[in-house]
């Protein structure tokens, strides 16, 4: 798993009292957040770069368990460090924070690819090669999304998932500060060629005491592929409701025509791929602020 769960607000702050005063006063969040990360902590680092440096190490002695807690630790600081940059409104300290939370990411990889869970390494490599274009043109970040690439293709025929599976599957999309968008489809009991979809997604930030915390929208339906791809309609059923999308949709034009409208298409593209995009208006789906589904969601096998 990647960084911390997230808190809400009405969890007690897991900082010390003084430290959150000093980070209140001062008003960055990205300080918060990092007396929040490091508040408590037993490990040997206290920055990206060291957390980082050790982590290899640790997984290069083949000692996963501690490059686990490290490659998070690395992550976490990365997402501090990204927090500053955008506080400060600094390019040059952004663009350096963006490689570093994207390494972090490759990290992540080579851990769960020394585990064999190579599914869940993909996934972290092809979200970190897909941050190319945030910046395209940095070459910093243009060296740590080649090495991604790499990393993925060293392990891209590693025991596949294709399709389907009989038992179900997970796919996942990151965002940041730890936050992963999920979907959840198992085969429908007694249904043939139906399957239960549970989606939840979310939008990270991070509170003025330094607490990570989430908006989060959630939809679930019975759901059928036709060909790859599977269309729920979001805004004609109550919010919470388990909504029946079983039969074919084929006039987009009527959602993406409305603004008062929200179909979600859900797409397999490619073996451990499902993309999801909106018709219609985000806002009609009944998500959290700033939440969306759009994206590229990618297998995983756990959290």
């Amino acid at each position: 798993m990647l960084g911390k769960p997230f808190v809400f607000a009405a969890i007690v702050v897991l900082v010390p009292s003084f430290a959150a005063a000093q980070a209140f006063d001062t008003g960055s969040r990205a300080e918060a957040y990092r007396r929040y990360v490091l508040a408590g902590k037993d490990v040997q680092c206290r920055t990206n770069a060291s957390c980082a440096a050790l982590g290899v190490a640790a997984l290069d002695a083949g000692r996963i368990k501690d490059a686990q807690t490290l490659v998070d630790m690395e992550s976490m600081l990365a997402d501090a460090a990204t927090l500053q940059a955008e506080e400060e409104n600094s390019p040059k300290a952004l663009n350096s924070a963006h490689a570093r939370a994207t390494m972090a990411l490759i990290h992540e990889g080579d851990v769960q690819s020394g585990l064999g869970e190579f599914s869940n390494a993909r996934a972290y490599y092809r979200t970190a090669a897909s941050r190319g274009k945030d910046a395209p043109d940095d070459p910093m970040l243009s060296r740590v999304v080649e090495v991604a690439q790499q990393r993925l293709a060293g392990i891209a025929d590693k025991q596949v998932v294709q399709g389907l599976p009989a038992p179900g599957v997970s796919f996942a999309r990151y965002l940041s500060l730890g936050a992963w968008s999920t979907i959840t489809l198992a085969p429908a009991k007694g249904r043939h060629g139906v399957y239960r979809l549970d989606a939840r997604f979310v939008y990270p930030s991070v509170s003025s005491e330094g607490q990570p915390v989430v908006n989060t929208g959630a939809v679930v339906a019975n759901v059928r592929f036709f060909g790859a791809i599977a269309r729920v309609v979001v805004s004609d059923q109550p919010v919470g409701a388990t909504i029946e999308a079983t039969a074919k949709v084929t006039n987009l034009g009527a959602y993406d025509a409305h603004g008062d409208k929200c179909l979600l298409e859900f797409r397999l593209t490619a073996p451990e791929t499902l993309e999801i995009a909106t018709h219609g208006s985000v806002a009609a789906c009944g998500f959290g602020p700033n939440v969306a589904a759009d994206g590229r969601y990618y297998l995983k096998t756990g959290s």
